[in-house]
């Protein structure tokens, strides 16, 4: 069993602290703003930076300074490349392990993911995380940290975009008199279709994780030179729903 620090304590550490005790191990939790008298396990195997993106960074230096010992690990969202240039930067092993996790369903998520996503500094650190999460039995995809980054922004992305077409759809349904739930009833009776974005018609999506990760992956397009069509167009129509709305 592992020592581990959970840094941050909102909807993603605290999943990840519940998840880590179901599964043995014992946890630490560090968070001065929610728990003041929290403090770092210096003696650690491993660290999870389960903050805001902002913050992640700091949470790092942080933990260097105070000699933190062990594997650090990312499970904040952050931009592609944000991982590698922390680890070129400070000379340290650091895997991104994003989450995917929806606020109201935090726990029953953790416990039964689809998948495990492991953006490995090295094989050995890599193999470090799969062990821990082999218990829960589930597919686990070891890769490269960008990779990881990249699966994360593109997820979220993703969705926001079904979520925007269902929009459109309810729109065009309205003016024809038609009833969408119908609609999509039809439309989602085909395997091949999700039915993720037919619950709330006619409301652009908004909260802390798909705006900010449909703008971070449009950034990515442009910094390759590259011109995001469908996800500006994504943009600008959730935009204007919300002005609407």
């Amino acid at each position: 069993m592992k020592k581990v620090n959970v840094v941050g304590y909102g909807t993603v550490g605290k999943a990840q602290e519940f998840l880590l005790r179901k599964l043995g191990h014992t946890v630490n939790v560090y968070d001065p703003y929610v728990l003041p008298e929290s403090k770092l396990l210096v003696d650690a195997d491993l660290t999870f930076i389960c903050t805001r993106e902002t913050a992640a960074e700091g949470v790092l230096e942080n933990l260097i300074k105070e000699g933190v010992n062990g594997l650090y690990v990312v499970k904040s969202t952050v931009p592609v490349g944000t991982t590698r240039a922390l680890i070129e930067k400070h000379k340290i092993h650091l895997c991104q392990n994003p989450e995917f996790l929806r606020e109201k369903t935090a726990f029953e998520d953790v416990l039964d993911p689809d998948r495990i996503v492991i953006g490995q500094c090295c094989e050995e650190h890599g193999r470090l995380l799969a062990d821990l999460y082999t218990p829960l039995g589930k597919p686990i995809y070891l890769t490269d940290i960008g990779t990881s980054e990249l699966v994360k922004l593109t997820v979220n992305s993703y969705l926001a975009m079904l979520i925007t077409f269902w929009n459109e759809i309810h729109e065009l349904s309205s003016k024809l008199g038609m009833d969408t739930k119908k609609v999509a009833e039809i439309v989602c009776s085909d395997h091949r279709i999700s039915r993720y974005g037919t619950s709330k018609f006619g409301e652009p999506f908004g909260g802390s994780c798909l705006p900010k990760d449909l703008d971070h992956l449009i950034k990515v397009f442009y910094d390759v030179g590259l011109k995001p069509s469908i996800l500006e167009t994504i943009k600008d129509l959730n935009q204007g729903m919300k002005n609407d709305f």
